[in-house]
């Protein structure tokens, strides 16, 4: 029997991009994939082909952090117990903070980390009750190493390494397992929908072409840091300085500095 064989787990930010990927790695290595997202016509179109009773489909608005305990309790009492939670859903920005409204900071936090907190806090004690669990974040390199246009969205991921970092030492004796997952360059809709200084989606306003691993790769290597109960993964391509950027921050931070200046990453 593989690793995922009969495990339920909830994946947020399952209708595109790296959730929907792994989601889908997920089925088919046997799990049965409780998928959470805003859009609801978009899980039910992308997981046609698969058979219904490997996943179930909770429409839900993370940023609705005072729904977030009802959402999980309706979860566990219509799937029962619960192996792995990843926290993926998040949102992105690109602005100067000299430019930016607050309010942009606001909602970016709200979905990218407070959502997060509270969603960990509502199932943490019924895997604790359960005696095993896994929590796994999707957190981004920029949480670990940030460029220019970055205040806002770095803010959140750095936030999220703090969090969990910490909780990581609270709950290792009871067997609740914490694995960050920390991507580079991935190809997704990342770029559409990240926000600009207004706090509106930059769309057509993202020049840049989306490169890197594909989503379905990205998925691969998720799956493997989970099996593996990684404390944190980098998910980058050889040729993508995220990963190499991390090392240069840790070791020669002068020279990362210098080098962040001149990059538009």
């Amino acid at each position: 029997m593989g690793y995922f064989e009969g495990k339920k787990i909830i994946v947020t930010g399952a209708s595109s991009g790296i959730g929907e990927a792994t989601a889908k790695e997920l089925i088919k290595n046997g799990a049965k994939v409780i998928l959470v997202s805003r859009n609801q016509e978009k899980m039910s179109k992308s997981f046609n082909d698969f058979d219904s009773s490997k996943f179930a489909i909770y429409p839900f608005d993370l940023s609705n952090l005072s729904e977030i305990d009802s959402l999980i309790n309706s979860i566990i009492n219509n799937e029962g117990k619960i192996d792995i939670l990843f926290n993926n859903a998040g949102i992105g920005s690109e602005s100067y903070f000299e430019d930016t409204e607050l309010d942009v900071f606001h909602e970016v936090m709200n979905l990218d980390y407070f959502s997060v907190v509270y969603i960990t806090k509502s199932i943490l004690r019924h895997m604790i009750n359960n005696g095993s669990g896994q929590i796994v974040t999707n957190t981004s390199v920029a949480g670990l190493i940030t460029s220019k246009g970055r205040t806002v969205y770095s803010s959140a991921k750095f936030a999220l390494h703090g969090f969990f970092d910490s909780l990581r030492i609270e709950v290792e004796e009871k067997n609740i397992g914490i694995t960050l997952i920390a991507p580079g360059k991935v190809i997704t809709n990342f770029g559409f929908n990240k926000l600009d200084k207004d706090g509106n989606p930059f769309a057509h306003k993202n020049k840049r072409k989306p490169f890197g691993l594909s989503s379905k790769n990205a998925a691969k290597i998720i799956l493997k840091a989970i099996k593996e109960r990684k404390r944190e993964v980098i998910i980058s391509k050889w040729s993508d300085v995220a990963w190499l950027g991390v090392y240069i921050r840790k070791f020669f931070p002068k020279f990362y500095f210098y080098l962040a200046k001149r990059i538009d990453a």
